[in-house]
């Protein structure tokens, strides 16, 4: 895998360790941060990292640092960490193993945008409205579910959707 654009374009990551993730294809990545814009002064979370390559893209895009990355599968933690290491450094990407709505529930941080890549086999909506919640006003929560999922948030308003292949990319905005 590579990463698109900004910063850090061009070079390559490794890919996941594990076959319990699906890693965010370049295609899918490039819609979102393309739909996305300049990333300057907005604070990113990369929730169900995997790879990081999310978080990554974000940073390498201009994102506020440090993004932040939570991924609880060991091995794919395991690959996160050597990912952010042969890009960059805990400062600019922070990681953490943990459970997505266990975490935010032990940090007061929000979010500009949020972006959650869940396991098609265990979207959970639990760690979903805990995303949903850590998204500042005006702000952004995208997710990366299977076709057939219709997931609403209150205080969200859908702005976009994008179907590739088996996945869909939907864009929600806060109210204010």
């Amino acid at each position: 895998m590579r990463i698109i654009a900004g910063e850090f374009k061009s070079r390559i990551i490794k890919d996941a360790a594990t076959g319990r993730t699906h890693p965010m294809g370049e295609k899918i990545r490039g819609a979102i941060f393309n739909s996305l814009g300049d990333l300057d002064g907005k604070s990113v979370l990369d929730a169900f990292a995997g790879t990081g390559a999310v978080a990554i893209e974000a940073l390498s895009r201009g994102a506020d640092e440090p993004v932040h990355a939570v991924e609880i599968n060991t091995d794919a933690f395991e690959r996160l960490k050597e990912n952010r290491d042969l890009i960059t450094d805990e400062e600019r990407l922070e990681v953490h193993r943990a459970n997505v709505s266990s975490w935010l529930k032990t940090t007061e941080k929000m979010f500009d945008i949020i972006i959650a890549d869940p396991p098609y086999d265990a979207v959970g909506m639990k760690a979903l409205d805990a995303c949903a919640d850590a998204v500042n006003p005006g702000g952004l929560l995208i997710l990366s579910v299977p076709n057939a999922e219709h997931i609403e948030f209150d205080d969200f308003t859908k702005i976009d959707e994008k179907r590739y292949a088996r996945a869909k990319i939907v864009f929600y905005k806060k109210s204010k």
